[in-house]
């Protein structure tokens, strides 16, 4: 979302006239994806009043207070239904996952994929569904797993790399980019109800965003006697490879497992 408020913003500056010297549309953005959802509107607006920015000096013809309500206005009418669903928290919490990704000699994006998989399976299984013994998703479960990939690396890499969602790449968007020793990884995430699908996509990605290995994350809701498809760890692509990291949604339960 933050790409779609940061165009929205920068459009609105752009018709008005109005100088963004210091990418102001990028922090209100980013302030906006990452808070909006779970503060009220006096609240937010406290957050939005102290960005630091040369933006109001340089259109010294605004007041900046009507303005960041009448802005605040614009972009709740546009996202504000978006921001509510955004993911804020891993269940549980990452202490553990992030003491485990310390300790090892080298932070690679594999062990962070793989963390995120064990985690999801032992305590997030039920972010995805209304009723799993009924087949029925959440609205929008890529929107969830994307959430709580996002906030699953940024708790678990703190300040070792940098996590940013949504990133603009050719027509399209990259759903989550993880950025570990200075290499960019590319991650997108499909909910799999029966075909494999994501690859293509993802190594257009790759294409454009000049990287040979891609990351794909299957949050696999099938059926068990469904899964006749098997997915391979890693598929050759035109553009490189992609890895693929299975999240097993519909998990048989002990009590069944065992009998």
């Amino acid at each position: 979302m933050i790409f779609s408020v940061q165009r929205f913003l920068e459009d609105y500056f752009g018709r008005r006239g109005l100088h963004d010297l210091d990418q102001y549309a990028v922090s209100l953005a980013n302030l906006y994806d990452q808070e909006r959802g779970g503060k009220s509107q006096n609240s937010f607006l406290q957050s939005v009043h102290r960005l630091r920015t040369v933006f109001y000096r340089n259109n010294h013809q605004l007041n900046r207070i009507g303005f960041e309500k009448s802005i605040v206005a614009l972009l709740d009418d546009r996202f504000k239904k978006k921001a509510s669903t955004q993911v804020e928290y891993f269940p549980g919490g990452v202490s553990k996952e992030r003491k485990q990704f310390e300790k090892k000699a080298r932070r690679n994006i594999a062990t962070l994929l793989n963390g995120f998989k064990r985690a999801v399976e032992a305590r997030a299984v039920d972010s995805f569904w209304i009723s799993r013994k009924a087949r029925k998703l959440q609205a929008r479960p890529e929107h969830i797993g994307q959430g709580l990939l996002a906030v699953f690396a940024k708790g678990v890499v703190l300040d070792s790399g940098l996590v940013q969602r949504e990133i603009l790449s050719g027509t399209g968007f990259v759903d989550v980019m993880v950025m570990l020793s200075r290499t960019p990884h590319l991650i997108e995430l499909k909910i799999m109800r029966n075909r494999y699908e994501g690859a293509t996509q993802l190594s257009t990605y790759m294409n454009t965003e000049s990287r040979r290995v891609g990351w794909l994350v299957l949050f696999d809701a099938r059926a068990h006697d469904r899964r006749s498809v098997i997915i391979p760890e890693r598929v050759s692509v035109k553009h490189g490879v992609i890895n693929n990291v299975v999240v097993d949604l519909n998990p048989i339960a002990p009590s069944r497992a065992q009998a």
